[in-house]
C-alpha cells in the first residue's frame, strides 16, 4: 500500500524534480520583467488566493455576505443618527493630493483660466510666448521675481546711514563716480558696478570707517563684485594699480576678508537691472508687424536711457534706501516720459507691483539728480556718460534740459 500523499511530500517531490532538471541560463538583469511597486501587493494577494482551498474560500465569502445582510437589516441607533446629522453639516476637508501627479492632471491644471483680477483688467500673459524656450524659465519666472523681492526686503539699506560718520554723502558720490571710471577702463559689466555699490552700502551702514579707508573699501567691493559677476575678473594687482599704490595687495586681501565676515558672505542682494529686464519685456506690446518693429526700436532706446538713469540714481545718497525693484520701475517710467513712448500701463503695474503714484517721488528725485548732472558738477564720468546717451538716444549734443519737462513728472 502506497503512503498517503501529503502537501509536504508533494513539495519534496517537486523540489527533487527541479534539482534533477538542468538549471536554465540566467537572464540578464536588463531583460528581467519587473512589476511596478504598486502592483506587488496585488500579485501577492492573487497567489495567496490561488493557494487557498476552494471550500475555505467559499465559507469565508458566505460568512462575509451574512455579515453585510445583518448590518443592513439592523436599524441605526439614535446616537448614530445624531452623529450623522452633525457630520452632514460639517464641511468635509479637501483630500490630500501628492506632489508627484500624473501628466494628465498637470495638463488640466496648466489649462486653468488665469486669475480673476487678470480677467477684469485684460492683462496679457507676457510669458506665454516663451513656453518653448527653456532658458526663459516661463514656468517659474514669477516665482523667481517674487524671491528677488523677498531678498531686497531682507537685505535692505536703511536711509541716512552715514549720519555720525566721517564719510558723507558727497564723498560717497565722488568715490562711486571714480568707480565708474574704473569700470570703463576694465570694461566691466553694469551689474558689476551696481553690485559694488550694494556691497559698499551694506558694509558702511553697520561698519563706520575713516574717510582715508573709503577708497580701500570701494576697491575691495569692486574686486568682490568682479569675482561674482565677471568671467575674467581683474586681479588684486590691477586694483592696486588703479589706486595709484595707495594700498598694497595685503591691505586689499585683509579688507576682503573683513567685508565677507561682516556681511556673513551674503552678497546676493538683487540690483535694479534684473527688474529692468522684466519691465522692458512687459512694456513692449506686440501688435502688427510695422508697429512691432517701431516699438522694438523705441524699447531699445527706453532700455538704454533707463540703464543710465539707474546709474544716476546710484550716485544719490538720498535714494540708498529705495528697493532695487522700485528704482528700476521708476527709471523705466521716467524714460518713457522723456522719450514720449507711452505712459505707465496696467500691465506694467500688474507685473512690477508699483502704481504711477508710487513711482512719482522716485522719478522726481532721479530727474533732480539729472538736472544737477547737466549743470556745473564735479562728477566728470557721469557727465561724459550723459553726453554719450544724449547723442545716441536723444540726438542732442552737449547738455540740454529740453530732454524733459518738469511738469510731466
Amino acid at each position: 500500500m502506497s503512503p498517503p500523499v501529503t502537501r509536504a511530500s508533494s513539495r519534496l517531490a517537486l523540489a527533487r524534480r527541479k534539482a534533477a532538471e538542468p538549471e536554465p541560463e540566467p537572464v540578464p538583469y536588463s531583460l528581467r520583467s519587473r512589476a511596478p511597486l504598486g502592483n506587488a501587493s496585488n500579485v501577492i494577494g492573487v497567489h495567496r488566493a490561488a493557494d487557498e482551498p476552494k471550500r475555505h474560500k467559499a465559507a469565508r465569502v458566505k460568512k462575509d455576505n451574512a455579515k453585510t445582510k445583518h448590518a443592513k437589516a439592523k436599524p441605526p441607533s439614535t446616537e448614530n443618527q445624531s452623529i450623522s446629522e452633525v457630520c452632514d453639516t460639517v464641511k468635509q476637508p479637501v483630500p490630500h493630493t501628492d506632489v508627484c501627479q500624473d501628466s494628465e492632471h498637470l495638463q488640466k491644471r496648466a489649462d486653468a483660466p488665469p486669475a480673476f483680477s487678470c480677467l477684469l483688467l485684460n492683462i496679457p500673459d507676457v510669458d506665454s510666448a516663451d513656453a518653448g524656450d527653456a532658458q526663459m524659465c516661463s514656468e517659474y519666472v514669477r516665482d523667481i521675481y517674487a524671491y528677488l523681492q523677498q531678498l531686497e526686503v531682507a537685505m535692505a539699506i536703511r536711509p541716512c546711514y552715514l549720519e555720525g560718520q566721517e564719510v558723507s554723502g558727497d564723498m560717497r558720490a565722488v568715490t562711486i563716480d571714480w568707480l565708474m571710471q574704473v569700470q570703463r577702463e576694465f570694461k566691466l559689466r553694469q551689474e558689476t558696478l551696481l553690485m559694488t555699490v550694494s556691497i559698499i552700502d551694506s558694509f558702511l551702514q553697520s561698519n563706520p570707517v575713516p574717510k582715508k579707508y573709503l577708497q580701500l573699501v570701494c576697491v575691495t567691493a569692486m574686486l568682490l563684485a568682479s569675482k561674482y559677476e565677471e568671467i575674467y575678473p581683474p586681479t588684486v594687482g590691477d586694483f592696486v594699480f588703479v589706486s595709484d599704490g595707495t594700498y598694497s595687495c595685503g591691505d586689499i586681501r585683509r579688507m576682503e576678508r573683513t567685508i565677507l565676515k561682516r556681511l556673513n558672505d551674503s552678497l546676493g542682494r538683487p540690483f535694479p537691472t534684473l527688474f529692468l529686464q522684466r519691465a522692458c519685456k512687459v512694456g513692449q506690446p506686440r501688435t502688427d508687424w510695422f508697429s512691432c518693429c517701431c516699438r522694438l526700436q523705441a524699447g531699445a532706446r527706453e532700455r538704454e536711457l533707463a540703464s543710465f538713469l539707474i546709474e544716476v540714481s546710484a550716485l544719490d545718497y538720498d535714494l540708498v534706501h529705495v528697493p532695487p525693484s522700485l528704482t528700476a520701475a521708476a527709471a523705466f517710467a521716467a524714460s518713457q516720459r522723456i522719450l514720449g513712448c507711452g505712459l505707465w500701463s496696467a500691465s506694467l503695474q500688474h507685473y512690477t507691483g508699483y502704481s504711477e503714484e508710487t513711482l512719482a517721488p522716485v522719478m522726481q528725485a532721479v530727474i533732480r539728480i539729472l538736472e544737477e548732472v547737466t549743470d556745473q558738477c564735479k562728477l566728470q564720468e557721469i557727465k561724459s556718460r550723459f553726453v554719450k546717451v544724449s547723442k545716441s538716444i536723444c540726438k542732442v549734443d552737449g547738455f540740454s534740459s529740453d530732454l524733459w519737462h518738469k511738469d510731466q513728472f
